[in-house]
């Protein structure tokens, strides 16, 4: 009778030294993923940094992709598991509530870096969507419970769910200059912002509740803010991900010559560059022509997310290379949040002083709200499938309402 032969490859037995150099790889590429993307990254570069040779890390992973997987399992296994060695206080909600927004908060700064490479588009579908439910789902049931105490009013909790994933990750962004919040404080802040959302005390004319989610005409249009991007919108790299296509193939789908793609840009990085800036400019045209007609900031804030979907709406293809290009260029990145922030803070410093947004520190308001917005958008728009995606009305009035008056009955 012939003896079994021992299994080999991924998924045999391992030793105590082969676990330790399983565990070793997996660190590893985590490095090498923070430092190029996970398309820009190698398994030659990996099993480099590691000191080991292909043939060993082909004893432990099939792919690049599994290794991926794996650290995405890992990362979500560990905060797991602090979601569920968390105990609510036997307290206040406020506190329970505080709670929760931290052990988020931690989790966002700790893996900030794994977070920008979820941005990759083509990772979107197979992992991104996946990743964020996996934490959206344990604070969905954990608002849901909440509501249903009676601790705070009937909201989406999906919706609030996504919100404050946004809000976290913006906060962990490194905006650069000395306008941080201490961890602690920012902790604190936001859990007010969530429960009392950023209504002020002057008497406000609301709209009605049949035009709550209608839009003013926009005002109009003189003259379009900077240069438009040549040929460079009708790539449509955003559905592809630009961090892997050539050159070649841009021009290809924008129908231009090699030559031409020259004439108006030095190389791919300025096209990125380029795309972004477009996308930029022509958004916050389109959210002050809309927002110019309101009178009231509260009003602003409702029509320009309003507004802010109808335009992703539109440009949900190019809109992808926001996201993505944290990855590959983190100075263009950062230079279109702040860029969005910087008339936004000004607006909300205004409303303050007329007494319709209450009084809360305005950089921390405006990051606190852009990324709110900006993840509920990427949750009902962009990775949405849909041929004709949109944030469903019943999801977008309770937005506007979790973001004017807060969790709080």
């Amino acid at each position: 009778m012939k003896k079994k032969k021992k299994p080999s490859g991924p998924g045999r037995p391992l030793t105590r030294k082969g676990m330790a150099t399983r565990a070793a790889i997996l660190d590893t590429a985590h490095q090498v993923f923070k430092d190029s993307g996970y398309y820009g990254s190698s398994i030659s570069e990996i099993t480099r940094r590691c000191g080991i040779s292909m043939g060993n890390f082909y004893q432990y992973f099939k792919n690049k992709e599994q290794v991926f997987l794996e650290l995405s399992d890992l990362i979500l296994s560990r905060f797991t598991a602090r979601a569920e060695s968390f105990s609510s206080p036997q307290s206040s909600f406020e506190k329970t509530l505080e709670e929760a927004v931290r052990l988020l908060y931690e989790h966002t700064r700790e893996n900030f870096a794994f977070h920008r490479i979820l941005g990759e588009s083509e990772l979107t579908d197979r992992v991104t969507i996946a990743y964020y439910e996996a934490i959206a789902r344990h604070y969905r049931e954990f608002f849901r419970r909440e509501a249903q105490g009676g601790n705070l009013r009937p909201l989406d909790p999906n919706m609030i769910a996504y919100g404050l994933i946004g809000i976290c990750y913006f906060h962990s962004l490194d905006w650069g200059g000395k306008d941080r919040t201490p961890p602690r404080e920012a902790v604190r802040q936001m859990t007010d912002l969530i429960l009392h959302g950023v209504n002020g005390p002057t008497r406000w004319e609301k709209a009605s509740e049949g035009s709550r989610l209608s839009l003013p005409d926009p005002v109009p249009l003189h003259s379009a803010e900077g240069e438009p991007l040549t040929k460079g919108e009708n790539t449509r790299q955003g559905r592809h991900g630009i961090n892997r296509a050539n050159i070649s193939e841009i021009t290809r789908e924008a129908g231009v010559a090699l030559g031409t793609f020259y004439v108006h840009f030095g190389s791919k990085g300025d096209l990125i560059e380029g795309l972004v800036k477009y996308i930029n400019s022509q958004m916050r045209r389109e959210l002050q022509r809309r927002v110019a007609r309101t009178k009231d900031r509260r009003d602003a804030e409702r029509v320009g997310m309003i507004a802010f979907y109808e335009f992703l709406r539109e440009h949900r293809e190019i809109y992808r290379a926001v996201p993505e290009c944290e990855m590959i260029d983190r100075e263009v990145s950062l230079w279109y949040y702040k860029k969005m922030a910087q008339g936004y803070i000004q607006g909300l410093q205004q409303g303050m002083e007329k007494g319709e947004i209450r009084k809360l520190p305005a950089v921390f308001l405006a990051r606190s709200l852009m990324g709110l917005v900006h993840f509920i958008g990427l949750k009902w728009i962009v990775w949405n499938t849909n041929v004709h995606p949109e944030v469903p009305p019943p999801i977008l009035k309770d937005m506007i309402a979790f973001v004017l008056f807060g969790l709080k009955p």
